[in-house]
């Protein structure tokens, strides 16, 4: 844990390894935003490991015969429809697999302002068309489970966030997790998360965006340990309380029709190369990051930290394996090489511009004041300006949100930007200062007849 957060420069982190004996091991490490040490108490945003709660919350109703879960989302959520004849065709187990239809190509996730509530959201998706039959392709999006969250108010008549904690968090003597509908939400005791790169860190405001069923839950190392531990068990929780059946239980943890085998309900799904079978989830905010993998020897761990990137999911899917007396998983930052890259071309771009403005009188005594200002530094400027929005797009459609998002997760890219529009601007101003000076200096001026001189 202490070289991963040195390596990743990760302000607050904690980890937790549940091993086949159930014996428990936490690791906290640093400090919050705030100053305050790291505990088993200390909370933290877990982003989209929330979905596996909406599903738990969800396969509950279905139990208890108040939600069918191979029905029409349609008919058991008025108001619920997209722009296109298979809409009644999404079954909420579609919702929960991500197999919908619904695509983040179509679904601006980011949109400003985000959505007032779950029943907000869905009646922006009547506007939407489907990019694949329902059941048939797996596409990662999360307004599926808001819309999840929205059938569980409208089933129990109660705000999605009450019903969880009495159906599910009380249950499990999770008393210090809360459910949020916003994922910037105020929560107590919550400090700031971070944005970074290449190690620097640096505390920043969560991106406003709806986030209730999807990825709103605040927990702690204390209260994820009940939650791994149920997860682990057979529906129970430690007082005996059923709170779900041991197949519907394991059903979420098995791959859903149309995956391709990679995800449940609530849950990724792989086989590990010792060919045990894990579940998995990550979790990834604009300030927060964080990952857990259960195995089917019994083991399971979580990483939680307080950072944009770096990689928490392969370090538990390392202590997962450790534990399981498997070899370890590398743990390799996945936006290194990109932030690398940036980190080249902004010190390119600055070096190759910085020269043009000092080179900018040179170039127009050489060039006789004629006006050829623009080039490189007229190019910059527009990279500068479509640097962001192009890369949102990786994202889903371009937002102003998405762009922020992108900022957030890779600054450097945002650097780059700033470089080349700014300096592009200083060359084409020095270019255009100097041309105008030369011009100034250079009047046509009498010489011997038939010659135009020009100093």
């Amino acid at each position: 844990m202490q070289a991963y957060a040195e390596r990743f420069a990760v302000p607050a982190t904690v980890a937790v390894l549940v091993d086949r004996e159930g014996a428990v091991t936490t690791v906290p490490h640093g400090v919050t935003s705030e100053g305050a040490p790291v505990t088993a108490d200390t909370p933290f945003r877990i982003a989209s490991m929330s979905k596996a709660f909406t599903a738990v919350a969800v396969l509950q109703l279905a139990e208890a015969g108040r939600i069918d879960l191979d029905g029409p989302v349609a008919a058991a959520l008025p108001g619920f429809t997209v722009a296109d004849p298979r809409a009644g065709d999404v079954t909420v187990r579609h919702l929960l697999a991500h197999t919908s239809g619904l695509s983040n190509q179509d679904v601006d996730e980011f949109a400003l302002p985000p959505a007032a509530s779950a029943a907000a959201l869905v009646e922006r998706l009547s506007r939407v068309p489907l990019a694949a039959d329902p059941g048939t392709v797996h596409q990662y999006l999360n307004a599926n489970y808001v819309v999840a969250a929205r059938l569980v108010e409208v089933v129990t008549g109660r705000p999605f966030a009450d019903h969880l904690h009495d159906a599910v968090l009380a249950p499990l003597g999770m008393n210090s997790t809360v459910a949020t509908d916003r994922c910037d939400a105020a929560v107590p005791g919550l400090a700031r998360g971070h944005v970074g790169a290449l190690g620097v860190q640096v505390p920043a405001p969560e991106i406003p965006s709806f986030c209730a069923g999807d990825g709103g839950v605040v927990s702690t190392a204390a209260d994820l340990t009940r939650w791994v531990r149920f997860q682990l068990g057979d529906g129970t929780a430690a007082d005996g309380t059923r709170l779900l059946s041991t197949a519907a239980l394991r059903g979420a943890h098995t791959p859903s029709p149309g995956t391709d085998g990679r995800y449940g309900l609530g849950w990724s799904v792989r086989t590990a190369d010792d060919g045990r079978t894990r579940v998995l989830h990550g979790g990834a905010l604009a300030t927060w990051s964080s990952g857990i993998e259960l195995s089917s020897a019994g083991s399971a761990a979580f990483v939680l930290t307080d950072a944009s990137g770096g990689n928490p999911g392969a370090l538990a899917a390392d202590l997962v394996a450790r534990a399981d007396g498997a070899p370890g998983v590398p743990v390799d930052d996945p936006y290194r090489p990109l932030n690398l890259a940036l980190l080249g071309l902004t010190v390119l771009a600055a070096a190759l511009l910085g020269t043009a403005v000092l080179r900018a009188r040179r170039r127009a005594a050489r060039l006789g004041g004629r006006r050829r200002v623009v080039a490189l530094p007229a190019l910059a400027v527009g990279a500068g300006i479509l640097l962001l929005p192009a890369l949102s797009l990786l994202a889903g459609p371009p937002s102003a949100t998405a762009w922020t998002l992108v900022l957030w997760l890779l600054p450097l890219s945002g650097v780059l930007a700033l470089v080349l529009m700014a300096g592009g601007t200083a060359a084409l101003v020095a270019r255009s200062g100097a041309a105008r000076a030369e011009r100034g200096r250079s009047p046509e001026r009498p010489g011997p007849p038939g010659i135009t001189a020009r100093r």
